[in-house]
């Protein structure tokens, strides 16, 4: 290497150090303000975060660990337009809040939430999903289905269908007393029948009742709207001596598959009408019965399944005084419940020979039918 390059190359070593003091020194301009101000630290976020649902409005509650920095918090929803700020009092421990948002509309909302510390430094969001229930909400609500309400003796038995619903957990029952106070009570929905005592009918034989919602998560209990129901006196049975009963099909294999319609009038709960199977007969099976004579006053017809799919849901039934002319009650829902008289009553008393039943559907996937026992009764 000669003179001259050697020279060349000491000449651009002190160019390159200069140019780096230069740089350095302007690098310190540009951060010293971040050292002068000192390390920002930022604000602990919020801790298991969670919300309740309300009827037009939510709850929200977290936890703050350790940090007692933090003095307030901010929520946001509805795309940050509408906002919430608390104050908070941290003791450096683990510190709760629970508060309200209320007048919401009903929907879904997420909620965003941020600490901040004095200095407006905030934390990292959290996010919460959840659901608001207002009036659309409500009206859907069904009430349990009452089968019957029936009184004796200043005694009120009522009995009921299946739960409307898994987020219902009773119904509240209003009748008045012997003194004629209103009195509310309050029946579970693990109960098939509710007793109540000290009902007066002569005093008003008319109860009313709803039933108790409380959904998931939800702060707030919601209601059906409310039913009145006549209570009655006992119903009476009539007598099925001398019955005939007929019907589009049965299952007539022999021995224990003998399963012919008059099983439904025998008051024999081991014994069932099954319609035919081979070749097999599909829905809508009919069962028809004669009472053998002019019954007056028929208040309604009963029936008694068995819980399992073949059980019919939904049924007509029809009544005549001669075989011939036919008249339809209605339509009615079967409850697929175990060995309990359900009685269907008639908007009107009817004075009848004759009743029809006649299937739509069952209550599972079949093309079978099975019913134990049918009835008439009058009050």
């Amino acid at each position: 290497m000669n003179n001259h390059t050697r020279r060349t190359n000491y000449l651009l070593l002190i160019i390159t150090l200069l140019s780096a003091f230069v740089s350095c020194g302007d690098m310190d301009e540009t951060y010293r303000h971040f050292w002068d101000e000192g390390e920002k630290v930022y604000p602990a976020p919020v801790d298991s975060l969670k919300l309740y649902s309300g009827k037009n409005r939510v709850a929200i509650s977290w936890i703050i660990k350790g940090d007692p920095n933090v003095k307030k918090a901010k929520i946001y929803w509805n795309n940050n337009t509408d906002s919430l700020e608390v104050p908070l009092q941290s003791t450096g421990q683990n510190d709760s809040t629970y508060l309200l948002i209320n007048d919401l509309a009903e929907g879904t909302y997420s909620f965003d939430v941020f600490t901040f510390n004095s200095n407006e430094d905030k934390s990292v969001p959290r996010s919460v999903v959840g659901t608001v229930f207002g009036d659309s909400y409500g009206n859907t609500l069904l009430p349990r289905y009452l089968q019957s309400a029936f009184h004796d003796n200043n005694i009120l038995t009522i009995t009921w269908g299946s739960p409307a619903d898994e987020t219902s957990i009773g119904s509240e029952i209003n009748y008045k007393n012997s003194e004629g106070k209103s009195i509310i009570a309050i029946a579970d929905n693990l109960s098939e029948t509710t007793t109540i005592e000290n009902f007066v009918s002569e005093l008003n034989p008319s109860i009313t009742y709803r039933t108790i919602y409380v959904p998931p998560m939800s702060i707030d209990t919601f209601y059906s709207a409310m039913q009145t129901v006549q209570a009655k006196g006992a119903p009476v049975y009539f007598p099925k001596t001398g019955w005939v009963a007929t019907a589009s099909s049965f299952d007539s294999r022999p021995g224990s598959s003998y399963r012919p319609p008059q099983n439904t009038i025998d008051d024999n709960l081991s014994t069932i009408w099954v319609n035919q199977i081979s070749p097999q007969v599909p829905y809508p099976h009919t069962l028809t019965i004669d009472m053998g004579s002019v019954m007056e006053d028929v208040a309604g017809v009963s029936m008694i399944v068995k819980r399992r799919n073949e059980t019919p849901r939904l049924i007509d039934v029809y009544v005549s005084s001669d075989g011939n002319s036919w008249s339809l009650m209605g339509l009615f829902t079967v409850e697929n419940v175990q060995n309990i008289v359900q009685n269907f009553d008639f908007t009107e008393v009817q004075n009848m020979r004759y009743f029809r039943i006649n299937a739509r559907e069952p209550s599972g996937n079949t093309p079978n039918i099975v019913i134990v026992e049918v009835g008439a009764y009058k009050y």
